[in-house]
């Protein structure tokens, strides 16, 4: 089954139950189709044939959704791109991905109008959230002159539905592919994860342009023939007035929230919501307690997943939780269906008794098909049938998986994979700077927060602020450091690798902590933009 056959078939049996609540609007199920049918019609007037792939820069919206799904219907394959992206980072994925159109929005026009100015092949910009604009094609009125029927078209389930890109700890970030077949997967084992039913209402707060929102939020509730509620962007301060509101059962979230949530002043909190399932991970036991007892949430969920594999593993929504742990492998509707299987292997590739750690690596029909352009390390990653998550664990005597550490560099901020490589070559690219090394730090939100150290070049003085305004023009708001040091010269290997592993155990959080100013800049920049 592709994703058309699957939504359409949801369609069939709820035409008239209201799927979609943005804002003050709604759409039922018909009506959220016709309109999937009317993007996907413009796709085809603007070129797009089955593989092709077309980016999406764009805001939590039902356009989000319109322009995803029309494109699976013909065969078209999504590529999202984080919309905190600068022009370079953006260009990278477009030009990778060999993307022929790019749909964005007001908010990210600039960076969209860049991007095509420096990208002969990418043929089309399509803009939605503002009236014509001179560069940019208007989706809006071309949607609405379009068919609400679509003609069929040959799709399997092995086809390719989107090209993901996450970061890498080498080197640039690498698309995932992800066939129909995996999003169809993911959200069928969230009926038996969630226990998501047609009664649910979801709330969607994290971003579209994410496999969690898509896979969970997204695909588990068509799969259950739940609603959805789209919320633009995460506001601690309106998460329960908005739960209350559009009478939401269950949300999707990761643990940066949950801390905010649970700091946020009480008098927020709406006692007479809905909520009866939250999903997240990690979950840290004093936000699991605070969900539990403060909130009044009877159902809190701790798991696991990647981009390359949704829906590894989770505490059971009915069954033993452990505190702490990623819970245990995944189950699909299906009882004879193998979906999950995980093991713990040391360095030499041999399973580990239980207690002991090691790398996670697993198996799963909704395992990605490879990395975009890559064979290289689609092989790496994929090496003896098994793909190796690079993530350390154990898993106890009972058959719970417990997250211990990443093996790679990664730094995880905000809910966000970060490449340190990434940051610092955008730091090293200063003319001032000789090298830097960057690490991740804890954070009083959980996850963590981002570290550089710097080491300048010989007879240069460099302000703090400077390096922060020079990230600030290359990369992503979440990926500026929080943290700056300078030093002489870094730890080294006899091979010339700077080593982390000292630099974490020296220094966690001292060093120069700029978050004030960077959120000074960051609100004169803004300032100056609507002063424009």
């Amino acid at each position: 089954m592709n994703i058309r056959e699957f939504l359409e078939l949801r369609v069939s049996c709820h035409p008239e139950k209201t799927y979609l609540y943005y804002e003050d609007e709604q759409w039922t199920y018909r009506e959220f189709n016709e309109r999937i049918n009317q993007a996907a019609n413009g796709f085809i007037e603007l070129g797009i044939r089955k593989g092709d792939r077309v980016c999406l820069m764009l805001p939590n919206s039902p356009e989000f959704l319109f322009a995803w799904l029309g494109l699976n219907k013909i065969g078209g394959v999504l590529v999202p791109i984080n919309t905190g992206f600068k022009t370079a980072e953006t260009q990278y994925i477009v030009e990778h991905c060999e993307a022929k159109g790019f749909v964005t929005h007001s908010e990210t026009l600039d960076v969209a109008l860049s991007v095509k100015r420096k990208s002969a092949a990418l043929g089309w910009v399509g803009e939605i959230g503002r009236e014509a604009h001179g560069q940019t094609i208007d989706l809006l009125q071309l949607w609405d002159r379009s068919s609400t029927s679509l003609e069929t078209f040959p799709i399997q389930d092995e086809d390719n539905a989107s090209v993901m890109y996450t970061s890498g700890t080498t080197g640039p970030p690498k698309g995932v592919i992800l066939p129909h077949r995996s999003y169809i997967l993911v959200g069928e084992a969230m009926t038996v994860r969630a226990a998501l039913s047609a009664a649910d209402r979801l709330m969607i707060i994290l971003p579209l342009f994410h496999g969690n929102a898509q896979f969970y939020s997204t695909m588990g509730s068509l799969a259950a023939g739940a609603s959805i509620i789209v919320i633009p962007r995460f506001t601690a301060s309106q998460f329960w007035r908005r739960a209350k509101k559009y009478r939401a059962t269950q949300f999707n979230f990761i643990g940066a929230i949950g801390r905010i949530l649970i700091s946020r002043p009480t008098e927020e909190f709406e006692p007479d919501h809905l909520i009866r399932v939250a999903n997240g991970g990690p979950v840290p036991p004093d936000v699991y307690k605070a969900f539990i007892e403060r909130f009044h949430i009877p159902h809190v969920i701790d798991g696991y997943g990647l981009t390359e594999c949704g829906c590894v593993c989770q505490n059971p929504i009915a069954g033993k939780i452990k505190m702490g742990s990623m819970g245990l492998p995944a189950k699909h509707p299906d009882p004879s269906f193998t979906f999950t299987e995980m093991k713990v292997i040391n360095e030499e590739g041999q399973e580990v008794p239980s207690g002991n750690v090691g790398e996670l690596i697993l198996r799963s029909p909704v395992l990605m098909k490879g990395y975009f352009k890559d064979p290289r390390q689609t092989e790496q990653a994929m090496r003896g049938g098994w793909f190796h998550t690079g993530d350390y664990c154990y898993q106890d005597e009972e058959g719970y998986f417990f997250f211990v550490d990443r093996k790679k560099d990664i730094i995880r901020r905000k809910g966000e994979n970060i490449s340190s490589v990434e940051v610092e070559m955008a730091i090293n690219s200063h003319p001032k700077i000789s090298e830097c090394a960057v690490i991740a730090v804890p954070s009083s939100l959980s996850e963590d927060e981002v570290k550089a150290f710097v080491v300048l070049k010989p007879k240069q003085d460099l302000p703090p602020g400077e390096i922060i305004e020079w990230c600030m023009e290359k990369l992503a708001d979440f990926k500026i450091p929080r943290y700056l040091e300078y030093r002489e010269s870094l730890p080294k290997t006899p091979t010339q690798r700077v080593e982390k592993y000292i630099l974490k155990r020296e220094s966690l959080t001292t060093g120069i902590d700029m978050k004030e100013f960077i959120q000074n800049l960051a609100g004169e920049r803004s300032r100056r933009k609507s002063g424009e």
